[in-house]
């Protein structure tokens, strides 16, 4: 990339689908999950995941404004950000398989709260929210962009 002037901004630069789900599986990054109605009334929440293949893993309660949507209008998209400059995103869309009574919903649950609770309590959090009677979905990506270094910095 050409060396800019000072104060002027560059061009950031796309993630490869590889690269993308990279991003995703990384650290304890939460999704923020967009879902509609069958109205079209849309509705964003935040939510833990975990990437398997070309799906994204996660929990809701059946009778949450997420769960109705999905059961309802099974599409979602998805974005996860790094909200510190000079700042990467990803965006998946894709439609969303739920399963309530899921077989493996404990291991699934324990899985994704491992990526985000403190060592050695993973297993209290699965339980948990299997115990809820969570719904298991799998949003398959079929559309997957991501860019990083959104505003470059000046050099």
């Amino acid at each position: 990339m050409a060396r800019l002037a000072d104060g002027q901004a560059g061009r950031m630069e796309s993630m490869t689908r590889e690269e993308s789900l990279a991003f995703l599986a990384e650290g304890t990054r939460t999704g923020k999950l967009a879902t509609a109605s069958l109205a079209g009334i849309p509705h964003v929440a935040p939510l833990w995941f975990v990437v398997d293949g070309a799906d994204l893993v996660f929990t809701t309660g059946p009778d949450s404004v997420k769960g109705r949507h999905l059961r309802a209008n099974p599409r979602a998209a998805l974005t996860v950000d790094v909200a510190e400059f000079p700042y990467h995103y990803v965006i998946v869309q894709g439609p969303v398989r739920t399963e309530e009574s899921a077989s493996d919903l404990l291991a699934w649950a324990t899985r994704i709260a491992a990526r985000y609770v403190p060592e050695g309590l993973a297993e209290g959090y699965g339980q948990r929210y299997a115990d809820a009677g969570e719904m298991l979905c799998r949003l398959r990506m079929e559309r997957v962009a991501g860019a990083r270094d959104v505003v470059l910095p000046a050099v």
